[in-house]
């Protein structure tokens, strides 16, 4: 069936360039995802077949990933193969060259003759994009360097080409130079037979040949990525489509096929569990390729970062790491009165790192044991033990495990009873419950005893009766991203 369905794409892929007549202008052209190897995306759709120097990195629902420094491929196929104003380039790119706003350029297909003077490349440089063809060194003024998508180039004339990025076309008035005779090298720059500026950006389709309407090539070669990804994607769980989808927003990029498994295997496991209904609120701390994507809810509102996180603080394999020094915490924007005052849970999956000989907070809404109607989820420092609040000042304790994951969760039933599980253990006492107040729960610390360690998830809402099979998710999980990064 998928292989049934993968040809049905290529096919409605052809037939849609050769109806926009763009199809003979593809003359050497790789689908470089949807494929169960390497070699499946490195067979070319037109033209001859690249040659590979080194690259290995390849995921069937994203495509091929340069290593920035030596991997390449040779597309065989010269710059001046297409006439010097008859000629276009293109490439899909799924994840963009990291280093795009540094001194070093990462080139996603290019040659360039001897001394420069013509070249025929394109990729992001110190925060710009350029695309040269047939000329000279050519920033494109307004074009993202950070953009995902088709990003491509056309010369149809000896005074002009276009270029297009985000959607839009950018055209520029310059003059053609005779091209070179060297081939264009994928993920990096063919300088006259030596490869340079090598990209570490993620391609999953190129073409190289005639003069071509860009626009019409960026629709087709679009349907054809989202229909494959559609295919890996077939038998998901729509909840966690839609959350694949905001957290690939969000990064401007891509997910790898195998972290996509992992989210819907989580979300259709919580479902198969009855515990995806008691999650009100909830992010996954782990997973998506940037600090934006990870404050991406899984459920409920998105939680708002104060104190000046940055990207450094964030282990898209393990999770968020707060800093106790800079009062960096996350508002979760449920108030600790959202759910019913007998019928509530809250969980982190955390690691804190050592004994501080202080109280560490995860979550609460105050620093304050005796404030009525508390949450909180704590870690004494003095005592080595674990302390959990919902909506009241009587507590429950367990011994605590420092430098491992595992939930830190707390729930109540009903109005009598607390349960508490952490470092893979569990309890449950009596405990009474007072009226919760509309304070908001926070996460990393709640105005003093601001957290140091790892949380790789959270969730709060109404109660969960298993918190072992919550940690059990949570756990395949986060060892599941560790796995496929």
């Amino acid at each position: 069936m998928t292989l049934k369905a993968r040809i049905t794409a290529i096919d409605r892929f052809i037939k849609g360039c050769r109806e926009d007549g763009i199809y003979d202008n593809l003359n050497a052209c790789c689908v470089m995802a949807g494929w169960d190897s390497l070699a499946g995306a490195l067979t070319p759709l037109k033209g001859a077949a690249p040659t590979n120097n080194g690259l290995s990195n390849y995921d069937r629902g994203i495509g091929i990933t340069g290593d920035g420094s030596s991997k390449y491929l040779d597309s065989n196929r010269a710059s001046n193969a297409d006439g010097q104003d008859n000629a276009h380039m293109s490439a899909f790119i799924s994840t963009f060259d990291t280093r795009f706003n540094t001194v070093s350029p990462g080139i996603y297909l290019g040659a360039a003759k001897a001394g420069q003077a013509s070249r025929f490349d394109i990729g992001p440089y110190a925060s710009i994009l350029y695309a040269n063809n047939r000329c000279a060194s050519q920033a494109v003024a307004g074009a993202n360097p950070s953009a995902t998508g088709l990003i491509g180039t056309s010369r149809p004339s000896p005074s002009e080409y276009s270029v297009r990025c985000s959607g839009s076309d950018f055209p520029q008035e310059v003059a053609s130079v005779a091209p070179g005779t060297e081939d264009v090298f994928v993920l990096c720059r063919n300088s006259v037979g030596t490869p340079s500026s090598f990209s570490d950006a993620t391609i999953a389709f190129y073409s190289i040949g005639s003069a071509t309407d860009l626009a019409a090539l960026d629709a087709r070669v679009s349907t054809l990525m989202a229909d494959l990804r559609a295919i890996e994607e077939t038998g998901f769980d729509r909840d966690a489509i839609a959350y694949i989808r905001a957290v690939e927003e969000a990064d401007g990029a891509y997910l790898e096929t195998d972290v996509k498994i992992a989210v819907n295997n989580l979300v259709s496991g919580l479902k198969a569990d009855g515990l995806w209904d008691a999650i009100g609120s909830s992010c996954l701390l782990c997973g998506p390729r940037t600090l934006a994507g990870a404050l991406v809810p899984l459920r409920g509102a998105a939680p708002t970062a104060y104190g000046g996180w940055a990207s450094g603080d964030y282990d898209r394999a393990t999770g968020l790491t707060g800093d106790p020094t800079a009062s960096l915490y996350l508002d979760s924007n449920r108030a600790n009165d959202a759910d019913p005052q007998d019928d509530k849970h809250v969980a982190v999956y955390v690691k804190i790192p050592t004994d501080l000989d202080s109280l560490l907070f995860p979550l609460g809404t105050s620093s304050n044991g005796s404030t009525p109607g508390v949450t909180q989820l704590l870690v004494n420092g003095l005592s080595d033990n674990a302390i959990a609040r919902i909506n009241g000042v009587s507590n429950v304790q367990l011994p605590y495990t420092y430098n491992q994951f595992s939930l830190f969760g707390a729930s109540r039933p009903d109005s009598e009873t607390l349960n508490l599980r952490v470092s893979g253990s569990e309890t449950s006492d009596a405990s009474d419950f007072q009226t919760p107040g509309a304070d908001p729960i926070l996460l990393f610390g709640v105005g003093s005893g601001f957290l140091g360690g790892e949380i790789a998830y959270y969730s709060i809402g109404s109660h969960v009766d298993d918190l072992a099979a919550l940690e059990s998710h949570i756990s395949a999980y986060v060892t599941a991203i560790g796995a496929a990064l």
